[in-house]
């Protein structure tokens, strides 16, 4: 099925076809097969096609009323009507075949009783030949419809065929023949535009918290992933001692790695230090208070070696 359009009247519009046998005169004195120039394209309503069509509202209908609305919308166009073999200028841009005119008509007409009909109808060469020598013997109209009622809105494509029992169309020429519908995008009321407006800002609202929620999410994961390897590196660098690592991993990253920017390493990468000083001479308080204070190891070891700070003892 194509897909749904919403109509200014809140109903959905779909697109069928149906097919009428093409009428064929006898051949004059001359042996020559008379070709109609008028194709009737729909009957009056409501109808049915043979294959259960509609399936989404009880009959298509069609009446004298409903007819002139057809015929009004038709008569705005500022082209003839093209008929085509098969639909294919529905498809062309699909399949990429050419899409050759088997005739062109400029007028539908309302018959009382019967239906509308294309009149006026000029054939091709090719096309006149063709329905002569019953190379195509039906034609087939695609119109649009709403499905809450029926009611007929527009022809869309007329085509010669020689599929009389078509289930419709195919979903690519469904669409192709919605594009060419005045309902596809029907204009939008000032209010219906204001509303339509004040749903997109709120959409795209959402979409954007929601956006910078996952996003903040995943900066955080990475922030604590940094962290951690950044903890790591200066602990095994020895730029962290032990015993400051417990106050290490309430810092930020960026206070962490503000901290590390400054602080030269403690050994030399890759030398492991022994006893419990880390291998700078400091116990474990000397270099929590250090870290407590803001104060740098090396610049506490200068104070005490200079006599300003005297060393404390481990405890038992």
């Amino acid at each position: 099925m194509s897909k749904n359009q919403p109509t200014p009247q809140g109903q959905q519009v779909k697109t069928a076809s149906l097919v009428f046998q093409l009428g064929v005169g006898e051949p004059d004195d001359a042996g020559v097969v008379q070709v109609t120039t008028e194709a009737h394209l729909l009957p009056l309503g409501p109808f049915r096609s043979t294959d259960t069509r509609p399936r989404d509202c009880a009959a298509w209908q069609l009446d004298a009323a409903i007819a002139a609305r057809v015929i009004g919308r038709a008569a705005a166009q500022k082209n003839d009507f093209l008929i085509d073999y098969e639909h294919q200028s529905l498809n062309s841009q699909y399949n990429g075949q050419p899409a050759p005119a088997a005739g062109w008509f400029g007028a539908l007409e309302w018959r009382d009783g019967s239906g509308l009909w294309a009149v006026g109808v000029d054939w091709t060469s090719d096309g006149k030949e063709r329905i002569a020598e019953k190379e195509y013997r039906y034609i087939s109209a695609v119109f649009t419809y709403y499905t809450e009622t029926g009611e007929v809105l527009e022809i869309i494509s007329v085509a010669l065929t020689n599929t009389p029992g078509i289930d419709g169309l195919d979903p690519l020429t469904q669409r192709a023949a919605m594009t060419r519908s005045t309902f596809f995008n029907p204009p939008s009321t000032s209010k219906d535009h204001d509303m339509d407006k004040d749903q997109q800002i709120v959409a795209l609202t959402s979409e954007r918290d929601a956006a910078q929620t996952a996003l903040t999410a995943l900066k955080t994961e990475q922030d604590k992933a940094k962290h951690a390897e950044l903890l790591t590196a200066a602990l095994t660098g020895g730029r962290l001692a032990p015993a400051q690592k417990a106050w290490a991993e309430k810092q930020s990253l960026a206070a962490l790695t503000e901290y590390l920017d400054a602080t030269a390493p403690l050994v030399k990468q890759g030398r492991q230090a022994s006893g419990d000083d880390g291998g700078h001479g400091l116990t474990d308080v000397e270099a929590a208070i250090c870290t407590r204070m803001g104060v740098t190891l090396e610049a506490y070891i200068a104070a005490r070696d200079g006599g300003a700070i005297k060393p404390t003892t481990k405890s038992a």
